[in-house]
C-alpha cells in the first residue's frame, strides 16, 4: 500500500524547510539513545516493502540482482501468500498488523471513509488533487494530529502498547506506543495555523517519522527530492543506527516506502524497487558485522503489505466513475466534509474499493445496489441488513448470497460460517461442511470486518484492471490496490531466524506470533 498521499503531505509542509526546536529535538533523541534494552528473547526485526508481490520477488531473486533477500530466503522460511488486510490500504493494513484486529474493532477503515460517530469524511492522505479539494489543513490534522492519538480505538492494543519491552518504529504511519514523544513540524506550517510547531503523541520507546522526529541526530534526510526521510535509506540510517549502538529492542518495525512509487507508475511487474530496497537491507545486515551473525543475533521478518493490479492502459476504460453509475442521486461534495440535509449519498474511494453511504432514509439499499449492478466491471456489491452480509455482482447476473458467522460452515482458517444462496459470487466452493476460498481469500472475515463503518453503507470492489474513482480521486498508470482480489490481497513474507511460523499467514495473525517470539 503506497505512503505517497501522506508523504506528499509532509513534503508540502515543508518545502520552505523551516526549523523546528533543534534543542527540543536533541532532548527527545538524547532521551531515546540513553533508553537501556535488554530483549529477553533474539530481537525481532520486521521490515515491510511497500507493495512487494510474490512473483516478481521470486523472479528478482532468482535473477541475482538481490542477494540480500535471497540470503534470508535460503536460509529461513518463505510465506509467498499472507492474506492482507482489507481494504488494502496502508493506514488499515498497518493498524491490522499491530492491533491483530480488524478495522470493525481497529476503526481504521481506510485512507477514505465517513466517520460514522463524528459524522464527517475522514481523509489520511490520497492524492494531491483530493487533498486540496478536500482541505490540505484537515488531512494533515488527520493524519498527523488524530490518527495515533485518537482515531484507533482504546479498545485494541498495538504490540508496542502490549509488550512491556521497549521496542521501536520507523517510518510506520501506525505507531502508537506507551511513551511520551513529540513530532516537530516547520515554522510555515505553523505560521499559516495549519499545524501547531509541536504535536505530542504516545509512541513506542524509539520513534523515526522521518524529518518530524529523528532517533539519532546524524541521520541525514537530505532534500525535497528525498522526501525529507520518508525513503528507505533514512529508514536504513537509523535502523542501522540502532544495531551499531546496541540499541536494538525487542521489537522493530521499519518501513521501506520507496517500491510502492515504482509500481503504481511502472505496473506490478516493476523491478528497481525491489532491487533498491535490497541495497538498502544489504546495508543493514553488514551493520551485525556478517550477514551469518545478523540471522544469529535477529528474527528477521520481510514482507509486503498490499499487491497491486495492473491497470488497463485504455484509460477511458480503466476508470469506472461511480458518480457516473449514480448520477441520480444527490452526491455529498466531499469538500464540505459533513452531509448538508440535502445530500443522499457519501461517497468514499480507496482505489479499488469504495464505500457508499446512503443518509437518504428515503431511500432503500436495493435501489441504489441495482443502480450499481448495470456496472459489469464491479465484482462485488455488498451491504449488512441486521447480522446477515448479502453480496451481488456486477459481473455475474443473478448470482447472489448472503452470510453470517457461527454457522455450520467451516473455512480454512478454522472460522464458522453460515451461507446460502450461490456462493459464487466470491469463489467459494463449498462441500459438506468445508469451505473453500477462490480468488477472493479470506473473503467472508475481510469483507464482515469493514461493515461496521457506517448504519447503512454499501462496499463495492472493481474487478482487475480496472480502478474506481469519485470526485477528485486520484488515479494511477501502472498499478493500483485496495480490493478483495487475490492479487492486492497476497503478499510475500520471509521469516529467518526463528523455525516458529504464525498460527495462519494472515496479517491479523501476525501480532500474537510475535509477541510470542519476544517474550520469555
Amino acid at each position: 500500500m503506497t505512503l505517497l498521499a501522506v508523504i506528499v503531505l509532509l513534503v508540502l509542509i515543508a518545502t520552505i524547510l523551516g526549523k523546528s526546536s533543534k534543542k527540543e529535538q536533541r532532548v527527545q533523541q538524547e532521551e531515546m539513545q540513553k533508553k537501556d534494552v535488554q530483549p529477553k528473547q533474539k530481537p525481532v526485526i520486521l521490515i515491510m516493502i511497500d507493495s512487494l508481490m510474490d512473483t516478481v520477488l521470486t523472479e528478482t531473486i532468482h535473477s541475482g540482482k538481490t542477494p540480500a533477500l535471497s540470503f534470508l530466503k535460503q536460509n529461513g522460511q518463505y510465506f509467498p501468500q499472507v492474506v492482507s488486510s482489507f481494504p488494502t490500504m496502508s493506514v488499515c493494513i498497518e493498524t491490522t498488523l499491530l492491533t491483530g484486529t480488524p478495522p470493525n474493532q481497529h476503526h481504521i477503515y481506510g485512507l477514505v471513509y465517513f466517520h460514522k460517530q463524528e459524522k464527517r469524511i475522514i481523509n489520511f492522505g490520497t492524492g494531491l488533487r483530493e487533498i486540496l479539494t478536500f482541505g490540505l489543513r484537515t488531512v494533515l490534522r488527520d493524519s498527523l494530529m488524530h490518527l495515533n492519538q485518537k482515531t484507533i480505538s482504546r479498545q485494541v492494543k498495538t504490540i508496542h502498547e502490549e509488550t512491556d519491552q521497549p521496542t521501536a518504529s520507523i517510518n510506520g504511519l501506525i505507531y502508537r506506543g506507551k511513551y511520551e514523544r513529540k513530532l516537530f513540524i516547520p515554522w510555515i506550517a505553523s505560521m499559516f495555523g495549519i499545524l501547531p510547531r509541536q504535536i505530542p503523541t504516545r509512541a513506542p520507546a524509539f520513534f523515526s517519522f522521518a524529518a518530524l522526529s529523528r532517533i539519532f541526530s546524524n541521520t541525514k534526510y537530505t532534500s525535497f527530492w528525498r522526501r525529507f526521510g520518508f525513503n528507505d535509506s533514512f529508514t536504513r540510517m537509523e535502523l542501522s543506527s540502532l544495531i551499531e549502538n546496541r540499541k536494538l529492542p525487542a521489537f522493530t518495525i521499519a518501513y521501506f516506502p520507496s517500491n510502492d512509487d515504482q509500481v503504481h507508475k511502472k505496473g506490478p511487474s516493476e523491478i528497481s524497487g525491489i532491487i533498491q530496497a535490497d541495497k538498502e537491507l544489504q546495508k543493514i545486515l553488514d551493520a551485525f558485522g556478517s550477514w551469518e551473525e545478523a540471522i544469529k543475533k535477529a528474527v528477521w521478518i520481510i514482507m509486503g503489505d498490499s499487491g497491486q493490479t495492473h491497470i488497463l492502459p485504455d484509460r477511458q476504460a480503466a476508470y469506472i466513475d461511480l458518480r457516473q453509475k449514480l448520477h441520480s442521486y444527490r452526491i455529498m461534495p466531499i469538500k464540505q466534509h459533513s452531509p448538508r440535509e440535502q445530500d443522499q449519498l457519501v461517497l468514499c474511494v480507496n482505489e479499488r474499493m469504495a464505500y457508499i453511504y446512503i443518509l437518504d432514509p428515503e431511500l432503500a439499499i436495493v435501489e441504489v445496489v441495482n443502480a450499481l449492478q448495470e456496472e459489469p466491471k464491479l465484482d462485488i456489491i455488498s451491504w449488512k441488513e441486521k447480522d446477515w452480509i448479502y453480496v451481488v455482482s456486477g459481473n455475474i447476473p443473478g448470482a447472489r448470497c448472503r452470510f453470517r458467522k457461527n454457522g455450520p460452515l467451516t473455512d480454512v482458517y478454522g472460522q464458522k460460517w453460515e451461507m446460502e444462496g450461490n456462493p459464487s459470487v466470491l469463489d467459494i466452493s463449498v462441500e459438506s461442511d468445508r469451505m473453500e476460498y477462490g480468488i477472493f481469500p479470506d473473503v467472508l472475515f475481510r469483507l464482515s470486518g469493514v461493515m461496521d463503518t457506517g448504519e447503512r453503507v454499501i462496499v463495492v470492489t472493481v474487478a482487475p484492471g480496472y480502478e474506481l474513482t469519485g470526485e477528485s480521486s486520484p488515479t494511477h498508470k501502472g498499478g493500483a490496490h485496495g480490493s478483495l482480489h487475490y492479487l492486492d490481497s497476497n503478499v510475500p513474507m520471509i521469516v529467518c531466524g526463528t523455525d516458529s511460523q504464525p498460527k495462519t499467514p494472515r496479517l491479523v495473525d501476525l501480532k500474537d506470533w510475535i509477541l510470542q517470539l519476544i517474550s520469555p
